[in-house]
């Protein structure tokens, strides 16, 4: 019986996705394939949320990606009758609700669909911690990570985080592209706390546009903003799916979909 479930099975990695052929393959796929290795005994499919972003990667490299919808019928023509559904977007905020949407159109499959990255305390907690053990900060530097942001209630999620770190006593600062904090409401906390130097990272799951042109661009940038107030600054080109120890997160919540759509 328990084989016979996992062959009417499938998993189906939902993300984004990325124009960037280096972060597509350092922080999706490898996501992708940290998960199908764990869950080894089922077969995985992929699906990208922005039209976009597969116009452009169909476009400029010939590569065809999935939509969810796509991806759904062809698990459907594959002979599954079950999916669990990954998402590695970080916050249950607008896609998330709208990828919702879109699953429960489906019918014919009994679908089942994982958690995003940050949606508890607990989950910042978690997160927190794999940060501060791979960015060790020098004397007198603070970490900049720099998150989507979103108009949606999820974005309280960043204060959340940002108290964490408070209560961990680790110098890290949260500001927004597009949200509450914003980059400007950080860099004037990093002025404020005297640090000498800032390490900039993406709070995001790929380290593609926003990374290159909001985070590190030549201008009206985080990196631009932090060096106008005569602070050291540096970028890190590392989005959250590189992480071997985020990759595990995404896992977990994969296992735990699968425990609900194989009652």
């Amino acid at each position: 019986m328990e084989q016979k479930r996992m062959q009417e099975t499938a998993i189906l990695v939902v993300s984004f996705g990325s124009t960037h052929l280096d972060t597509l393959e350092g922080c999706i796929a490898a996501t992708e394939r940290t998960i199908g290795k764990a869950l080894s005994d089922y077969q995985l499919y992929r699906a990208f949320l922005s039209p976009t972003v597969m116009r452009s990667l169909k476009k400029k490299y010939d590569i065809h990606v999935n939509t969810v919808e796509e991806a759904l019928q062809q698990i459907k023509e594959d002979g599954y009758k079950r999916v669990v559904v990954q998402p590695t977007l970080l916050l249950k905020a607008i896609e998330y609700e709208l990828l919702v949407k879109e699953l429960q159109k489906e019918t014919r499959l009994w679908i089942s669909i994982g958690r995003p990255l940050l949606e508890t305390k607990e989950d910042c907690e978690v997160l927190a911690s794999i940060l501060i053990e791979e960015n060790p900060l020098k004397t007198n530097e603070t970490l900049m990570l720099m998150g989507h942001g979103t108009e949606h209630e999820a974005n309280e999620v960043y204060s959340v985080l940002q108290q964490v770190f408070e209560e961990r006593e680790y110098s890290c600062l949260i500001g927004t592209v597009e949200g509450i904090p914003s980059l400007e409401d950080a860099v004037n906390l990093l002025v404020e706390s005297g640090a000498s130097s800032a390490r900039l990272l993406p709070l995001m799951f790929v380290a593609g546009e926003h990374a290159k042109n909001d985070m590190a661009g030549e201008e009206d940038s985080f990196l631009s903003m932090i060096l106008e107030k005569g602070i050291a600054a540096h970028p890190i080109f590392k989005g959250l799916g590189e992480s071997e120890k985020v990759q595990n997160l995404y896992v977990k919540r994969a296992f735990a979909a699968l425990e609900k759509v194989e009652v």
